[in-house]
């Protein structure tokens, strides 16, 4: 603590760099975006991927409200399906059943630790031509085969709040390994600037 506050860089400096050099790293993602919390991370994700009036997205009747409310923040519509069996994650055929004309894609939500359904839901959005999106909040540390939750969909968020796995009191977490996204992520998150993390200076506006 004593080191940020001497390097008079309190926040988005060196330390949150090496926070999101590390968490991409331990997702298996190219990328990372550090952000204020959860809710913020997946609504930067549904704005970077131009998602919002008119758009549908598929999720989960069974998730805390702010998965929806990222939706309606972005604009967009949530479609709610159930979930299967006891794991409390959402029913890949329901989701099927769920996708219309307006659907651009699809939110799995990771719940209780317990990954959704990757393999299934991929299949699905792929077949649709949806992108498949990952609200990872209540699942950090989960494993879904060889890879950390968070790296199948094209983009995925974490919270970081304090009833979370692993918390720092609040702030969230947006992971890709598409750059184009990451860039549009980090701008909306930053102000419209270019990613820049090293330095004091303000970076440059795309």
């Amino acid at each position: 603590v004593l080191e940020v506050l001497r390097s008079g860089i309190l926040a988005m400096g060196p330390r949150t760099h090496e926070l999101e050099t590390a968490w991409a790293e331990y997702c298996g993602v190219k990328h990372a975006v550090f952000m204020a919390n959860g809710t913020v991370a997946q609504e930067a994700i549904l704005r970077s991927m131009g998602i919002g009036p008119g758009d549908e997205v598929v999720t989960v009747s069974f998730s805390f409200n702010a998965t929806a409310s990222a939706i309606l923040q972005a604009g967009a519509t949530p479609v709610f399906v159930d979930v299967r069996d006891d794991d409390f994650t959402m029913d890949p055929e329901l989701v099927e059943a769920a996708i219309t004309p307006r659907t651009r894609a699809i939110m799995a939500v990771h719940m209780l630790g317990n990954p959704a359904r990757i393999g299934e839901l991929k299949a699905v959005a792929d077949r649709h031509g949806v992108a498949l999106l990952e609200d990872c909040a209540q699942a950090m540390g989960a494993r879904y085969g060889d890879r950390g939750v968070g790296a199948y969909g094209v983009m995925g968020g974490f919270s970081f709040n304090e009833y979370k796995t692993i918390t720092a009191g609040d702030g969230g977490m947006v992971v890709t390994d598409d750059e184009a996204l990451y860039r549009r992520a980090f701008a909306i998150h930053d102000q419209g600037h270019s990613p820049l993390r090293l330095g004091v200076e303000v970076g440059q506006r795309p």
